[in-house]
């Protein structure tokens, strides 16, 4: 069996316009010059969330901010968000073979909540921002855990690729997300797919 890392935002919730919407809203009340548009908030998962705000020149403290307001949002209104169709069953197919970890750059409560409210109870663990902001040390901390076995990380954008090669594991880049398919190649992840009925054909 295969140890399947997956990144939450993006592969497995459609959460996009919400994380978006809170994420502006804060930067704009703060204001925060470079952050205004959708563009200017994708490129921020160009690598690391917290390096890519740390290079705008916020503090830390504005940062946690941030994220803490968008926290508050997306627990407030999780009923408004969805699995990406298909995604519950692909899930529910994997876990029998394999063992399912979320690594995030969002809140572990925020995951948790979420996966309640629709009934989840398929993963191992999850390291969310609560157990720092590197992934490829959050992945490395799974590495030590499950011991010499094949380790994938499934992400949507290039940060998640870039973080997921940085730590030595096999990259799943999916074009559901939040970055183009355009974008994720330039980063020349393992396997590039396009629905989550894929991930079945690659870990079956």
């Amino acid at each position: 069996s295969y140890i399947l890392i997956f990144d939450y935002d993006g592969v497995i919730v459609d959460s996009k316009s919400l994380f978006m919407k809170y994420f502006l809203k804060t930067c704009e009340s703060e204001n925060i010059i470079g952050i205004k548009t959708e563009q200017d908030f994708l490129n921020i998962f160009d690598g690391n969330m917290y390096e890519s705000l740390l290079k705008q020149g916020l503090s830390l403290n504005k940062i946690q901010h941030i994220i803490s307001m968008v926290k508050d949002g997306l627990l407030r209104t999780h009923d408004k968000m969805n699995l990406f169709p298909g995604m519950k069953e692909v899930l529910e197919k994997l876990v029998e073979k394999h063992i399912l970890i979320v690594i995030t750059s969002n809140d572990s409560d925020v995951v948790r909540d979420f996966f309640r409210l629709k009934e989840i109870e398929l993963f191992d663990d999850i390291y969310g921002l609560d157990y720092g902001s590197s992934k490829i040390e959050k992945i490395k901390m799974i590495k030590r855990k499950y011991i010499g076995r094949d380790y994938f990380y499934i992400g949507d954008t290039i940060g998640d690729i870039m973080e997921g090669k940085q730590a030595g594991v096999s990259t799943v880049a999916v074009t559901w997300g939040w970055h183009s398919e355009y974008k994720l190649k330039s980063e020349r992840p393992t396997y590039l797919i396009h629905s989550p009925n894929e991930l079945l054909k690659i870990f079956s």
